[in-house]
């Protein structure tokens, strides 16, 4: 079994690919969304080629995050008397 850190290690590394992939795959889903909130706002937002740097920025950091907090919870270390009680 991994140590702490390392399983901490591996679960940040994880949450960062998959959050990278995510993150991008959502962005260019959820364009025409991005299209329609700039139309609204005015806030820069959709360029010529697809969503701007800071959609995909914030995209891959929320699915890094979320990943990253499921990932902790899937795998956090029980106590040893709760383990008990399931069996």
């Amino acid at each position: 079994m991994l140590g702490r850190t390392k399983k901490h290690a591996v679960i940040a590394v994880v949450a960062l690919i998959g959050g990278f992939v995510v993150g991008c795959v959502s962005a260019v889903v959820t364009s025409p969304f991005w299209g329609w909130f700039e139309e609204r706002t005015g806030i820069e937002s959709l360029g010529h080629s697809g969503p701007a740097d800071w959609v995909f920025t914030m995209l891959i950091g929320l699915a890094a995050v979320l990943i990253f907090g499921v990932l902790e919870f899937t795998f956090r270390e029980r106590p040893v008397a709760a383990l008990r009680e399931e069996a």
